[in-house]
């Protein structure tokens, strides 16, 4: 029972990995390859793929994210998640993913992938429940992952939510800041906030994205604006903008 694929990895060595190991199986047909969240959206759209073998550490939008749309498609694909963590493993599986692969892949434990996807794709009821409840878990837990990649010294580091003070807009890029450290987070600000706004985070100034639980005063300045101090190491001063104080007031609890 033959099926196509589409493969997503914002590193071109994953995917070619992935590919060439695929690539051996003559059941699976490799429609396509993406190395973005948003590029793997438009692919789906276009193509309709049966399975997306799909990285869960991406840049910019996640590969949870990624899955949550691509199965509001009409016509929505089995997932397969891929990455290099273990401690990712329990978390697809108890998101409902079709099957999980750890980086690097193996061929033994891919040939089980695949024919775990030819059984389903055999029983088109039991494909289209797999499907649906990927979907229904994805749903039901979209709060679970609370990690933030972002990149050190050629490294990438996992950062809980609840260990980022704030991001800051610089030079292009973005920068995250804990109480000792900063690292780089390869998206946008905009990107940092649509990921982080729902976890206690304010956009406090258009260079500063503030986790307001780790806030430990504020300081009145010139014009009805204000400056918060934050609680790491260096007591960070973080100017807000005036447009944004009356809305910071009332989330702090001030008068």
């Amino acid at each position: 029972m033959t099926f196509t694929a589409v493969v997503v990895d914002d590193e071109p060595l994953a995917r070619d990995e992935l590919k060439y190991l695929l690539s051996a199986y003559e059941e699976c047909q490799v429609i396509g390859e993406a190395e973005d969240g948003g590029e793997a959206l438009q692919l789906v759209a276009r193509l309709h793929p049966d399975v997306v073998f799909l990285d869960i550490e991406m840049r910019g939008m996640s590969g949870y994210d990624a899955a949550r749309k691509m199965l509001a498609e009409p016509k929505p694909p089995l997932i397969v998640f891929a990455t290099a963590y273990n401690e990712y493993a329990v978390g697809a599986f108890e998101l409902g993913a079709i099957d999980y692969l750890l980086k690097p892949f193996v061929d033994e434990r891919l040939a089980k992938t695949i024919e775990r996807i030819k059984n389903l794709k055999a029983r088109q009821e039991d494909w289209q429940e797999a499907v649906a409840r990927v979907a229904r878990l994805l749903e039901d837990n979209q709060q679970s992952v609370k990690k933030l990649p972002v990149e050190k010294n050629g490294a990438i580091k996992l950062l809980d939510y609840g260990d980022i003070f704030y991001g800051r807009a610089r030079g292009g890029g973005v920068q995250v800041f804990t109480t000792d450290d900063s690292y780089t987070f390869s998206g946008t600000m905009a990107e940092l906030e649509e990921r982080l706004n729902r976890e206690g985070f304010f956009r406090v100034h258009k260079s500063f994205l503030v986790n307001l639980k780790k806030v430990e005063g504020v300081l009145p300045w010139f014009k009805g604006t204000y400056w918060l101090v934050m609680g790491d190491r260096k007591r960070t001063q973080i100017p807000v903008s005036k447009g944004q104080v009356k809305e910071l007031k009332v989330l702090l609890g001030l008068n």
